[in-house]
């Protein structure tokens, strides 16, 4: 959201944050953390994630995430999709919130499952 090319994105999600609508689980504050290219920065994203209420990623969300992967495999999609991604997707259905992405990934999840998911900005609108 920090992309100096696109600011109305940095708008919208600024707006979301104050509104509490930005939600984070595990999986995402490991993942954005792994990013972080030395020790303090990795301690100062992971401390401003803890700030977002977090969705919780009970061993159920494995099953779900299995599932839905299974799912995918009558299309062929269940090669495509990472098993991050599967989790995420079970992590934001189980909780019954909106995943906000800008990955193909989801859109293929939600074929096979009840993820409701909303893409940021158009595919291929930030390449």
């Amino acid at each position: 959201m920090r992309d100096r090319r696109f600011p109305e994105l940095a708008t919208w999600f600024n707006a979301a944050v104050e509104t509490g609508l930005v939600l984070v689980c595990d999986l995402v504050v490991l993942e954005l953390t792994r990013l972080a290219p030395n020790e303090q920065r990795a301690r100062e994203v992971a401390g401003r994630l803890a700030a977002f209420e977090a969705i919780p990623m009970p061993a159920a969300l494995w099953v779900r995430a299995r599932e839905t992967q299974l799912a995918l495999a009558s299309t062929g999609d269940h090669r495509r999709v990472p098993p991050a991604d599967l989790l995420l997707a079970a992590a934001a259905e189980e909780s019954g919130v909106v995943l906000v992405h800008y990955d193909r990934d989801y859109e293929r999840i939600s074929t096979a499952s009840e993820l409701r998911q909303e893409w940021l900005a158009p595919d291929g609108a930030l390449a």
